[in-house]
């Protein structure tokens, strides 16, 4: 009977073994399924993580790529800023030289302009005060007899002087005693200017028949007279040949200019034959390119 009590505990505990190890390995099997998961629950969390730090790193690279463009921006800001303000100086800088330079032209002219005011007046009062002698010394001659007997004297040289002068006619200045009078009483005042080299190339000129002289308007400024020397309203121009350099010119040399060349003009055509008039019509032209030489030498 022990021996089966025994038997029956033996087999009891076996069953109890039994049970245990189904325990263990149901428990065993269990732990094996929650682990699995939990290393797929991990490697889920490091692949989000992983793909999430990708990203982040693309951000990353975007913003650093932004605020490069930014500074790249800033830069060519700051030298267009500064380009700008270097030209605005320098364009400041020149309207203030510019300024300074139209002040002292201004100046300038007004200076000019001055003087040549004066001078022009001190001009017109001896022109006024020459006419006035003129007119004295006409009214003199009128109310004179021996001055009128002289005057028919000296008129009756003169008259056969140029017909001494038609006999042989010639525009040398030495060729007879008429060219050598007209010259020295009414030629050479009549040309004679400040500017000597220039007056003696003028006569040369008229002497060959190579002179030019036109009008050209001087707008604003005064111009300096070529052969007067003297600043004034300059409205002629006047050429000494093909090839010459062009000469400014006020109107009073230009009028004694034009008396010379008038003169010369009638004696070439008289020489030439080409004027057909009498011999005492000729002489009275004469006389009279004469006394508009004297009136322009004179500013009349």
């Amino acid at each position: 009977m022990e021996q089966s009590f025994f038997a029956d505990a033996i087999l009891d505990h076996r069953q109890d073994l039994s049970d245990s190890h189904s325990v263990d390995s149901a428990f065993s099997n269990d732990s094996g399924i929650v682990a699995a998961h939990e290393v797929f629950e991990h490697d889920l969390t490091a692949e989000k993580l992983f793909n999430e730090l990708q990203r982040v790193k693309e951000d990353l690279k975007s913003k650093d790529s932004e605020v490069r463009r930014a500074h790249e921006m800033r830069d060519n800001t700051n030298r267009e800023i500064e380009d700008l303000t270097a030209s605005l100086f320098e364009s400041a800088h020149s309207m203030v030289e510019q300024a300074k330079y139209a002040q002292a032209n201004a100046e300038q002219k007004l200076k000019n302009s001055n003087q040549t005011i004066e001078a022009l007046t001190v001009e017109n009062s001896q022109l006024k005060k020459t006419v006035y002698e003129l007119k004295q010394i006409l009214n003199s001659c009128r109310s004179s007899s021996d001055m009128s007997t002289t005057q028919n004297s000296i008129d009756n040289i003169l008259s056969r002087e140029f017909t001494c002068w038609e006999e042989k006619p010639s525009i040398e200045r030495d060729s007879s005693v008429f060219m050598h009078r007209i010259y020295n009483e009414d030629i050479l005042p009549c040309l004679t200017f400040p500017n000597a080299d220039l007056s003696s190339k003028v006569l040369a000129a008229i002497e060959t028949n190579d002179v030019v002289m036109e009008v050209c308007h001087s707008k604003g400024n005064m111009k300096t007279c070529s052969l007067m020397g003297e600043l004034c309203q300059c409205d002629y121009r006047i050429r000494l040949g093909e090839n010459s350099q062009w000469w400014l010119l006020s109107r009073l040399a230009r009028n004694r200019i034009a008396a010379v060349c008038d003169f010369f003009t009638f004696i070439r055509h008289v020489q030439c034959g080409l004027v057909k008039i009498d011999a005492q019509s000729r002489y009275n032209k004469v006389i009279e390119l004469r006394k508009q030489m004297a009136f322009a030498r004179l500013g009349l």
